[in-house]
């Protein structure tokens, strides 16, 4: 319980009462949460304490880049972030600039020189994705770095490593003349590692740091943790310089934690051991912060003034879920880099004032809400070319009962769309999109150029396509990679994950790499193919849909690989309303899993409602159109796949039900 003033104040959350230990809670929920992490491959309870993250120094090249950093900063050099365009690299170089700023300050503090720190994300449209040559000599060169650090990108920048080592006179600093560069990555190695000073990525083939999933942020927050230990050894080896390692020994990295929750959510990792642990510690963090008045939240490190904003414009209170952060702020983050020039994303979680951190995620807000009216009309183009693909094809029998009934799903194992009209910061979603109707893989393309341009501003290449690929069957960047051994000739550039990727293909080579994807997705599905866990959590008994299981859902590290929990079992449906034109709302009481015997007169098969049964609402997202107004009925019997939630609105806190899956199974009585 509350105080009386927090209780009468409605701009104050009524704090949660502490969480009831794994020991002292009733044996029916421990049962059902160790279900639940056993059906993910972990054990409940899980401890989220710092100390039992992976040990930064398992990174391979992870103390001689904090060491060159360390000595940069020292000696007042000149500091160039590249990051990725996207909630992951906005995210890593937030957290980068923060922390190097924040060690620079106490160095100039102790009358060491300054270190000149910049950051560059590129245009997506004009540069394309990570460090490219281009972007080197346009953007980095002028700038005479020292030291140039990569963010979410470089494992594949060869070329860009190659020239920058070429430079003359660039670095006074270095004996070349010419930059180092640290490439920090997450993305998987190809056949070898770019020319670099080092290269830390925990996918690099020698690489013995035991999570393969941790984001780019993860790595930039694991680096500075480095750095911090660099520093305090370098400072600590002279007697005048003691007081300037205390000082840096009392920066706590972990105080950008909630940059860290951000990206890894965004970004789509799997939600590991180590992940969760990140994860964990940042929404718990950004939870308390917002508790707090915002200034003393965000020079504490509990939540900066950016993640606030952001917070804020997408309406999203206390308490904040990994949900929220990837369906509310994420999103945000990245139509920023999808739909321009990708400042505002940084910028706002880089802003030291709440009044820039506002204005920033009020940009961010209005890009996403044009990102959404652009989608919308690239979806109906793909939908209409994959209905005209699927009557082409050679039909399977899914296949052709998916045209028949008009279902969703239409199975096919690849899938190749391309549209003149198509955005280029968008197709990876409209792929998303169409991946979830296949079940397969899926690449969209469109034309390489900005959408934004003026006449007669260079606008990229009109010879080449931008493409951008999703994947639930085969490992998407391992794909390509075989494309490219089918025809090294190809005119095609690639990278990514197993389930995302991007690239850039010749458009002559267009009908040419359809016919070569079709053939490394067959064999990629004859080798190697990618599973897809499915979590089943049984049924949710009426006894145990409480307050406290619904709070402690809430507070968990959700995620890719780590999904919420979904049970499912049968429900009689007592009232049905319509919500807005394509939602309703559904009032549903518990109904027996063994149906009567008999059936009704029109044939259903009828089911009891259950002993103890409780009604309980349940909103069911997308499931109605205009021909379809009315599914379902009152005294329906159906069986649903849900999700169990708190509803929190005008001050009032009440238990639903968000449904995933309805069935018609018959008739409730």
């Amino acid at each position: 319980m509350g105080t009386a003033e927090q209780m009468t104040d409605p701009t104050r959350p009524v704090t949660q009462p502490p969480a009831r230990t794994a020991d002292d809670e009733p044996a029916a929920v421990r049962e059902l949460k160790e279900r639940v992490f056993q059906n993910r491959g972990a054990s409940y309870p899980e401890t989220y304490q710092p100390t039992n993250l992976i040990c930064p120094t398992k990174l391979t090249d992870g103390i001689p880049s904090a060491v060159r950093l360390a000595d940069a900063l020292i000696n007042g050099q000149t500091i160039v972030a590249v990051a990725d365009f996207d909630c992951d690299g906005a995210t890593s170089a937030a957290i980068f600039i923060r922390a190097m700023k924040r060690f620079s300050d106490i160095l100039v503090s102790h009358r060491l020189p300054r270190a000149k720190l910049h950051h560059v994300i590129p245009d997506r449209f004009k540069y394309g994705y990570g460090l490219k040559p281009r972007l080197a000599e346009d953007k980095i060169k002028h700038l005479a770095p020292d030291v140039i650090v990569t963010l979410d990108n470089g494992i594949s920048s060869h070329d860009a490593c190659t020239r920058i080592n070429q430079w003359k006179g660039v670095s006074a600093a270095n004996k070349s003349g010419a930059p180092h560069v640290i490439v920090t990555d997450h993305h998987a190695q190809g056949e070898s590692l770019p020319l670099a000073l080092t290269v830390v990525n925990p996918n690099r083939k020698d690489c013995p740091f035991p999570s393969k999933a941790l984001a780019g942020c993860g790595v930039a927050f694991y680096l500075m943790i480095l750095v911090r230990q660099a520093l305090i050894s370098r400072l600590k080896k002279e007697d005048r310089l003691t007081a300037a390692a205390s000082a840096i020994a009392t920066v706590q990295v972990n105080h950008l934690s909630d940059l860290v929750a951000v990206g890894t959510i965004g970004d789509l990792v799997p939600m590991d051991a180590n992940n969760r642990l990140l994860v964990k510690v940042g929404l718990d963090r950004i939870n308390k912060g917002l508790q707090m008045a915002p200034r003393k939240a965000h020079q504490d490190g509990y939540l900066s003034y950016g993640v606030r904003a952001l917070l804020e414009v997408a309406n999203v209170n206390y308490p904040v879920t990994a949900t929220d952060i990837a369906f509310q702020v994420v999103p945000r983050i990245n139509a920023v880099g999808r739909m321009e020039a990708p400042t505002a994303g940084i910028d706002c979680l880089l802003s030291e004032t709440q009044m820039i951190a506002g204005i920033e995620a009020k940009r961010c807000h209005a890009l996403n809400e044009e990102r959404k009216v652009v989608q919308k009309e690239m979806q109906a183009d793909a939908e209409e070319s994959l209905e005209t693909l699927l009557a082409e094809s050679d039909q399977s029998e899914q296949v052709k009962e998916a045209l028949t009934t008009g279902s969703d799903d239409c199975p096919m194992d690849a899938v190749v769309l391309h549209n003149e009209r198509w955005h280029p910061g968008i197709v990876g979603l409209v792929a998303s999109r169409i991946k979830e109707r296949t079940k397969g893989a899926v690449i969209c393309f469109s034309p390489e150029g900005d959408p934004n341009a003026d006449s007669g501003e260079d606008n990229g290449d009109p010879d080449w396509l931008k493409g951008s690929g999703r994947s639930d069957n085969v490992h998407l960047r391992d794909t390509l990679a075989y494309v490219a051994t089918l025809a090294p000739d190809l005119m095609m550039q690639f990278g990514g994950h197993a389930r995302a990727a991007g690239l850039s293909l010749h458009r002559m080579e267009l009908n040419r790499f359809k016919r070569l994807f079709d053939e490394a997705v067959a064999h990629s599905l004859a080798t190697a193919p990618l599973s897809n866990p499915v979590y089943e959590d049984g049924p949710l008994p009426a006894e145990l849909r409480t307050h406290a299981l619904a709070a402690w859902i809430e507070r968990q590290p959700w995620g890719n690989l780590f999904p919420e929990p979904t049970f499912t079992q049968t429900f009689k449906v007592i009232r049905v309303l319509p919500v807005g034109d394509q939602h309703q709302k559904l009032l549903v009481v518990d109904a027996d899993e063994n149906p009567l015997t008999h059936t009704a007169d029109n044939g259903d098969t009828i089911y009891p409602v259950a002993k103890g049964a409780k009604a309980i609402p349940m909103l069911w997202f997308f499931s109605r159109d205009e021909d379809h107004p009315e599914t379902l009925q009152p005294g329906d019997a159906i069986q649903s796949t849900y999700n169990f939630t708190i509803n929190r609105f005008r001050g009032h806190n009440d238990l639903q039900l968000i449904a995933r899956k309805v069935e018609r199974v018959g008739y409730g009585q």
